[in-house]
């Protein structure tokens, strides 16, 4: 007999991607390791490099990087502008899923490895509160995307509307933290100054961007296709798509790398 193949109306199309979320993301992350270079650079490594002749222009940079770049208002407005895009890509790409209670769970396993591994590293190094992450970027996404979940079945507009009060309370707290040092409160982000975290993202502000940003996803992708269909093919397009499909794994891994290779370039000289 002759087997027939299935009609291609029946066939499972292969799930396409939105070119310029990626793209963007990609982007996103670059800018960031560019900054943690800089930071590793200028605070780390930099006045142990002063010594070594050959190494002394990157020392320079360093010097740069303390005593201009880091504490610029246009490094504060492009890190804001980047943090706040980035994490609403990330809402994005939540109102795409049906299953952020599994993503959001994933995540925080991946954070609360990370809080272990910087504490281990604390404690290697025989100081404390140095490296140590309690609640980070990761911790924030993992616990927003969670918190997406439970009110993702309302009205984008209610969405938009927790998300935009959530960022109103945060900047309102910033400036007017309440005393105490409870680490509920510094996880809200409503008694900042007494928690410590080398990476910090209160819920306050930055969970609000993300439930904005799938308030926003929802109205720009209800049919999840790209609106810009002919981009994404050149190269630079696609090696920004490509960070940025693996964002978080290179978000994880970059900062090791780094200081692995600023450890060994330091070691060679």
């Amino acid at each position: 007999m002759k087997r027939c193949n299935a009609p291609a109306a029946l066939e499972k199309p292969a799930a396409a991607r939105i070119w310029e979320l990626d793209a963007w993301r990609g982007l996103c992350v670059c800018l960031m390791i560019l900054d943690h270079t800089l930071y590793d650079i200028g605070f780390l490594f930099g006045d142990i490099w002063q010594a070594h002749p050959l190494l002394q222009g990157l020392a320079a940079v360093g010097d740069f990087a303390c005593s201009v770049y880091w504490y610029s208002w246009p490094r504060m407005l492009v890190r804001a502008l980047v943090l706040a895009s980035f994490i609403a890509l990330c809402g994005i790409s939540c109102s795409f899923s049906r299953s952020n209670l599994w993503r959001g769970m994933r995540l925080l396993v991946v954070a609360l490895l990370l809080s272990l591994v910087t504490w281990l590293a604390d404690r290697f190094l025989g100081v404390r509160d140095y490296m140590t992450i309690r609640f980070g970027v990761l911790h924030m996404l993992a616990i927003s995307i969670l918190a997406y979940h439970l009110v993702h079945r309302f009205h984008r507009h209610i969405v938009l509307a927790i998300g935009m009060l959530m960022i109103a309370m945060g900047l309102y707290f910033h400036y007017h933290p309440l005393p105490g040092s409870w680490m509920i409160g510094g996880i809200l982000g409503v008694s900042p100054a007494s928690f410590y975290s080398a990476d910090y993202f209160p819920l306050l502000p930055w969970c609000g961007y993300l439930l904005a940003g799938a308030a926003l996803g929802q109205r720009l992708y209800q049919n999840r296709r790209s609106r810009f269909p002919k981009g994404g093919g050149r190269g630079w397009q696609k090696a920004l798509c490509l960070v940025g499909r693996h964002a978080l794994l290179v978000y994880v891994l970059h900062q090791p790398i780094l200081y692995a290779f600023f450890s060994l370039l330091t070691h060679i000289f």
